[in-house]
């Protein structure tokens, strides 16, 4: 697994424009967007349902206050990132905060980049190809490293 740094040197100008573009669709909608993404994870893999107990029926979906609030929230990181996109040790900062919250609930990176699959179905519904994909996948990189 690269370092942090180095994750974080993979996102290009080209990768920065997809994750800018794309942002612009999934963020315009940060409640469905995010529900959608945490319900592809938990369809995808029932196994990180248990990461998620808190949360109580993840099955309402958008109607379960708390996994909504969850989803809200992850967009909101989600935001702070593309927003730091320009300065690499801003992005390390807010990746690496947002990683202690990971680290505290014992998700492993591996664990983490599950994330990958769901965000390729929610960014393909929005009409986003692989190519934006592979964007967010990198970003989800210097996640998995700051992990």
């Amino acid at each position: 697994m690269p370092s942090v740094q180095d994750a974080a040197a993979q996102i290009s100008a080209d990768v920065k424009k997809d994750l800018r573009d794309s942002w612009a669709a999934l963020g315009s909608d940060k409640t469905n967007n995010g529900v959608a993404l945490m319900s592809t994870l938990f369809n995808d893999y029932p196994e990180t349902v248990a990461y998620f107990k808190r949360l109580g029926d993840i099955k309402q979906g958008k109607n379960n206050d708390k996994l909504r609030g969850h989803s809200i929230t992850l967009m909101y990181a989600l935001q702070n990132f593309v927003d730091h996109l320009d300065s690499p040790a801003d992005l390390i900062c807010v990746v690496e905060k947002f990683a202690v919250n990971h680290i505290n609930r014992k998700i492993s990176a591996a664990e983490f980049g599950k994330i990958n699959g769901p965000m390729k179905k929610v960014l393909a519904s929005l009409n986003f190809g692989d190519r934006y994909a592979n964007a967010w996948a990198k970003l989800v990189a210097v996640v998995q490293a700051a992990l």
